[in-house]
């Protein structure tokens, strides 16, 4: 299992990667190569290809998946609150036997007082 979780991570990793390196190829300036190339049949359906359209188009997409995610985690988060505050009821119905620093407090005659009595 670990070495799953081992390999999740890394093809998780890579897949960012090459997401990251596609989204900055359409950066590069084609003035870079000094001598053109032959246009192919393919560079030719791929220059017609709105580029900029797709990418805002992904993101928005992926803008969105992000917000319907994040509310799933908050509606999981609010249920699993509430299903810890029904466990803390049953365990503050007995009383807890251990000594509260600031429950008693003792005084210079030995006499054990309450905190009331102290502000008082």
């Amino acid at each position: 299992m670990y070495s799953f979780i081992l390999q999740f991570l890394i093809m998780a990793s890579l897949a960012a990667i090459i997401y990251l390196v596609a989204r900055t190829i359409p950066r590069i300036d084609e003035n870079v190569f000094s001598n053109p190339l032959k246009k192919s049949f393919f560079d030719g359906i791929i220059a017609k290809l709105p580029l900029e359209k797709i990418d805002l188009m992904v993101n928005n997409l992926f803008e969105k998946i992000l917000r319907k995610f994040k509310i799933a985690v908050m509606k999981f988060d609010n249920i699993l609150t509430r299903k810890l505050s029904g466990f803390k009821p049953a365990a503050t119905i007995e009383k807890d036997s251990r000594p509260n620093i600031f429950e008693n407090k003792i005084s210079e005659t030995g006499e054990i007082k309450k905190e009331e009595e102290i502000k008082l």
